[in-house]
Parts: C-alpha cells; structure tokens; sequence
C-alpha cells in the first residue's frame, strides 16, 4: 500500500514538472499583446504608417539592402550595430521594426525590450512581405 502511495506522489511531481516546463515554454504565446504592441502584418503595419505620423520606421537590414529599396523614411540602422548606436532612438519613441523576412528585426526587438523600449510593432514578414503585398519602397 505505501509503495502504492509514493508511485502516486512521483507521478504527481512528473506531472506538475511537466506543466510548469509547458508553461515556460507556451504562456508567452498566449499572452496578449502589451497595450496593443507586437507583432504585426504588413497590412497593420502599413495602417499605423499612415495613422501615427511621429511612428519611427527602423530598418535593421544591413546598409546595402536598406540602399536597395526600404520603406518611405526609415531609419536604417543594422541589427549587427543596433546595441553600439541605441542612442539614435529614444526609448519614448514608437517603433515599427522590420528587416527582410522577420528573423533579423525580431532579433532587434529583443534587443530593444532588453533595453527599455516597450512601444514596439514588429512587422514579422519583413520587407518581402511588404513589397508582396504591392506596397511601396524608395
């Protein structure tokens, strides 16, 4: 009987352990956005371009792909260089952050976040998505 008794317990631990490992690894994806900020379709993000004038574009591409055609008034600053150069950006700014397909800008926003910049879009499929969308580059 008491062995029966400990096989429970030890289950009971496996499972409580398990479900503490899922939450670690799934509950951020749950969460909602915070105050609306997050990642964002080339659709949202074209909207908040033209709804919030004072939204600062970030490209973090490197110069060369920022020359071959970015977003009307970006600012082109390379994730490889975005930590050395934060001071270009205030923390109090709105940023809509993209790169080519997503990987590189959601690199940028964890940079950002780490730093304290809490306003931040990030437009996860990236210039590529935009420019497939039949929106405008210069």
């Amino acid at each position: 009987m008491q062995r029966l008794e400990q096989r429970e317990r030890r289950l009971i631990y496996v499972a409580v352990a398990l479900a503490v490992v899922a939450s670690v690894f799934f509950a951020p994806s749950l969460l909602p956005r915070r105050g609306g900020y997050g990642d964002v379709t080339v659709q949202e993000a074209r909207s908040l371009i033209e709804d919030k004038p004072d939204l600062v574009i970030l490209d973090v591409r490197t110069t060369s792909e920022y020359e071959d055609g970015h977003i009307e008034g970006a600012v082109n600053i390379p994730v490889q260089e975005l930590s050395a150069r934060l001071d270009e950006l205030s923390n109090e700014d709105e940023l809509l952050v993209y790169c080519r397909t997503g990987n590189r800008s959601a690199q940028a926003v964890d940079i950002l976040w780490d730093v304290g910049f809490t306003e931040i879009y990030h437009m996860n499929a990236g210039i590529t998505g935009w420019i497939e969308a039949g929106y405008p580059v210069v």
